[in-house]
Parts: structure tokens; C-alpha cells; sequence
């Protein structure tokens, strides 16, 4: 059983190593505009690197509960206006004040700016719930999207750390790395051979064998 588990821990690995190289061969590619008739909403796909000339508005709200380093704050989603069409644009973390009654104060240019980043996808709302309009949320799922009257509700745009208008990104972008699952294999493994090794002092004579040579 033990060796099964390592042999499974294995093939996470290389599962994880696979997803690592397509989530970098895609953030590599050359960014995609999302002008209205430039790409077909089908045709979007997780991790793919997007530009777009625009300006930010007033509107943000901040996702709660983000840590950075052990440092607990928010994530700042602020609406971009590109072409007419509004996106979702989580512009990254910025720290929380010591108080929980107070939020951060958040600036972004006037001016017409050029964004970079990544799609990346709004989470199914459970059933049942639904958004309340508050500058603090908990999630950003399809309800709270859908109350934004989005160009494509379904996806946010991760800025990169190249964008200037970026805060703190950092992004994770797979829960585990391979080599957290190698280390699991490792240690499963490492039991394995030492139930045998007990097996073998424990039910046979060669702890008696040993001893006398």
C-alpha cells in the first residue's frame, strides 16, 4: 500500500511538471488583444496573456482574506474600460490597515493606460447565493461578476508584474509544485522500506545472523 501511495505521489508530480509547462508555454505566447471582434469568447483560455489600452474607473472593490509572506490583505479588483467594454482587472495584493474597520486607500492613474496579464476564471456561484453590493467581498465568483455589467463576466485579467499599474502579484498559479509530490513520494517510500526493515527483525532470523558475523 505504501508503495502505491509513493508510486501515486509519482505520477502527481509528473502531472504537476506536465501543467507547469503548458501554464508556461501559454504565458509565454505573444499577448492577444481583447478588442470587441479580436477574439472569439470561445477562444479564451486560462493563462492567456492579454494587452489592452484603456483607463481605469472609480469602481473596486477588495478581495478579503489574501496573504502574502504571512501578511494578510486583499486582492484590489478594479474595472477597466477597454474599446468600450468593461473588464475585471485584479491589479494584485495590498495589505491590510491593523484595524479591521479600516480598508486600504487605494490610487490608480487617470490617465489612458497599456495593461498586460493573464485570463483567469471567476468562480461558479453556489446555488442559491447571491452578491450584496459591498466595497469588501469574500469571493470573486459569477454572481458578484454578473452584478458588473462585463464585457466577460466569466473572466478576470491577473495583471502582471510588468503592468505599472500592478501591486503586489505573486500569483500562484498551481495549488502544489512537483516537487512537494516527489518529497511525499520520498517519504512514502522511506516507510516502506522501514516496515521491512522491521518485518525482517521482527520475523526472521537475520537480526540472529548478523549478530554472529
Amino acid at each position: 500500500m505504501l508503495l502505491s501511495l509513493g508510486a501515486w505521489q509519482l505520477q502527481r508530480g509528473d502531472e504537476k511538471a506536465a501543467l507547469n509547462t503548458a501554464i508556461d508555454t501559454r504565458l509565454s505566447a505573444q499577448p492577444q488583444s481583447l478588442a470587441k471582434g479580436a477574439v472569439k469568447p470561445d477562444d479564451l483560455q486560462i493563462y492567456t496573456p492579454v494587452r489592452m489600452l484603456g483607463y481605469y474607473t472609480d469602481e473596486y472593490h477588495l478581495l478579503d482574506n489574501r496573504t502574502r509572506n504571512g501578511r494578510v490583505g486583499y486582492e484590489v479588483l478594479q474595472i477597466f474600460v477597454s474599446a468600450h467594454q468593461r473588464w475585471l482587472v485584479n491589479r494584485g495584493w495590498v495589505e491590510a490597515p491593523p484595524q479591521r474597520d479600516q480598508l486600504p486607500d487605494i490610487s490608480w492613474p487617470l490617465a489612458a493606460k497599456v495593461i498586460t496579464g493573464f485570463l483567469y476564471p471567476t468562480q461558479k456561484t453556489a446555488e442559491g447565493a447571491r452578491f450584496t453590493n459591498a466595497r469588501r467581498i469574500q469571493q470573486l465568483d459569477s454572481a458578484f461578476a454578473g452584478s458588473l455589467e462585463l464585457a466577460q463576466p466569466q473572466w478576470s485579467i491577473r495583471l502582471s508584474a510588468d503592468s505599472d499599474t500592478a501591486l503586489v502579484t505573486d500569483w500562484q498559479l498551481i495549488n502544489s509544485p512537483p516537487e512537494r509530490h516527489r518529497a511525499y513520494a520520498t517519504q512514502w517510500f522511506a516507510m516502506a522500506a522501514a516496515l521491512v526493515i522491521l518485518w525482517l527483525s521482527a520475523a526472521t532470523s537475520l537480526p540472529q545472523l548478523l549478530r554472529k558475523q
